[in-house]
């Protein structure tokens, strides 16, 4: 009976602060056909502690939709590609693409931390801060078809999570990785509903 009445107590004395994800823009030619042709994914370019996990679960949904499995580029010989690949890239840098790589598609994304300024469980003393505390991401993530030369699905999530200033409770947050691995669900889920 204590350990209920403990539990209850500390309930009441914690709040949470609920993650935004808004879409900043998308692009989306048809719905994506998973029945053919050669998939590549370029390493994805996110926060340390969040880039291996995010790499796992993406080649894993990915492999779940491709008839053969998916190619990765840090474990795909033989490819050439440049250091950088820019984001909405254009016709040259498309076919520079395949011919660097003999892939049909190729799979680019980015996620990026704005802000970090709580922790997954926070207490201190916002009420004497002059602005709320904020977790703020951006994610991207693009598909090109490098046979068309085109950017077949594109979209990009900003995901964020505030605790207000006046507020001393004990506060349950989403940290930026998981703000990330938030927004890519919801990119994820937008692919499956959309795709062959």
């Amino acid at each position: 009976m204590k350990k209920i009445t403990l539990l209850l107590i500390c309930l009441q004395l914690m709040s949470c602060a609920f993650p935004t994800y808004v879409t900043q823009d998308q692009k989306m030619q048809s719905g994506l056909d998973f029945n053919n042709g050669k998939w590549l994914l370029n390493t994805i370019n996110a926060p340390y502690f969040v880039s291996k996990k995010l790499t796992k679960i993406v080649i894993e949904d990915f492999n779940k939709q491709l008839k053969k499995d998916l190619s990765y580029v840090p474990l795909t010989k033989g490819l050439l590609l440049p250091p950088n690949i820019s984001f909405n890239p254009d016709r040259k840098e498309l076919s520079d693409l395949k011919e660097g790589t003999k892939f049909d598609y190729f799979i680019n994304i980015k996620a990026k931390v704005v802000k970090e300024e709580i922790a997954a469980v926070d207490y201190s003393s916002h009420n004497n801060l002059s602005q709320e505390h904020h977790n703020e991401i951006v994610f991207v993530l693009e598909i090109y078809d490098l046979n068309n030369l085109e950017v077949i699905y594109s979209k990009t999530i900003n995901g964020s999570v505030a605790i207000d200033k006046n507020s001393n409770n004990l506060i349950l947050a989403k940290t930026t990785d998981g703000l990330i691995l938030g927004a890519y669900k919801k990119i994820k889920k937008d692919i499956n509903k959309k795709s062959l």
